[in-house]
């Protein structure tokens, strides 16, 4: 049984998790994990922290109160939470999934992802989290390190889900294209939509060969187009989404080619940092 694990936090992304986790969980017939990690510092944590900040000895009582507060908070935090997980789990029920499980913990949000992902097929994520709600362009660190570390394909949700119809590979030859490739030409999560595979780079013998690769992947199959132009990645990506309506871009994290580093200080990163299209993203 295939499962997702789609990962909610408090700001609007989790709305187009939900969706993006619905779209997959429908064409894979799979269920979905929806996942909600707490940060909180322990007592003896918090204690350590006001201490190297005030003179608490002088202070009778502060402590006690200061920590009675963070309880407070803490509680706040586990209600606040239940509630986001029971919101997410009624909205993949209004959009037909029914298996669905929750699970919420405290502790590191990366190392929490990792700990499930173990037992999903997919990892969701929202392209920035509860902290970078307003950073327009920010592509939230949380994001970039759950992609580095992850073994699973993870997907990064842009903030207004559009259902699928033609989606475009990032292809340039490497290890991670030739998995996300084989990914798409296999799974039926895409089965039936329209491909494009985009070689950015000039008209050479290796380019034509890794073209060819490509194509007998897909023989047999309609409605899928080998595009290969000359450019920065990042240009002619943008330019490919708005000639060509795509609507989610698949390509391995790090590859062999100006791809590679995508995540960081790449020209990619930037298409993907103001883009308005979810990537699915291989390692």
């Amino acid at each position: 049984m295939k499962r997702l694990l789609a990962c909610l936090d408090v700001s609007h992304y989790s709305q187009t998790v939900c969706e993006h986790a619905a779209w997959a969980a429908e064409r894979l017939d799979s269920t979905v994990e929806l996942l909600h990690v707490i940060q909180r510092n322990d007592a003896d944590e918090a204690r350590q922290e006001l201490g190297d900040t005030m003179d608490l000895a002088s202070k009778p009582g502060l402590l006690d109160e200061i920590l009675s507060l963070k309880q407070a908070e803490g509680r706040l935090a586990d209600r606040q939470g239940q509630l986001l997980l029971q919101v997410a789990t009624d909205q993949l029920r209004k959009l037909g999934i029914t298996r669905v499980e929750t699970t919420q913990r405290e502790g590191g949000i990366v190392e929490t992802i990792m700990e499930r992902e173990t037992f999903s097929d997919i990892v969701i994520i929202g392209k920035r989290g509860a902290q970078a709600n307003f950073a327009k362009g920010h592509l939230g660190s949380k994001v970039e390190r759950v992609v580095r570390q992850s073994r699973k394909p993870v997907l990064v949700a842009t903030r207004v889900f559009k259902r699928p119809q033609r989606i475009a590979i990032a292809f340039d030859g490497g290890p991670s294209s030739r998995k996300a490739l084989e990914y798409v030409s296999t799974s039926p999560l895409f089965g039936g939509l329209d491909i494009d595979v985009v070689l950015v780079g000039g008209y050479t013998e290796k380019n034509a060969a890794h073209i060819d690769w490509a194509q007998t992947q897909f023989t047999g199959r309609a409605g899928v187009k080998a595009i290969q132009r000359e450019g920065s990645p990042d240009g002619v990506l943008q330019q490919l989404a708005s000639e060509r309506a795509i609507d989610l871009f698949v390509m391995g994290a790090y590859g062999h080619s100006p791809l590679r580093n995508m995540l960081v200080g790449s020209t990619t990163t930037q298409m993907i940092r103001s883009g308005q299209i979810s990537v699915l993203l291989f390692r």
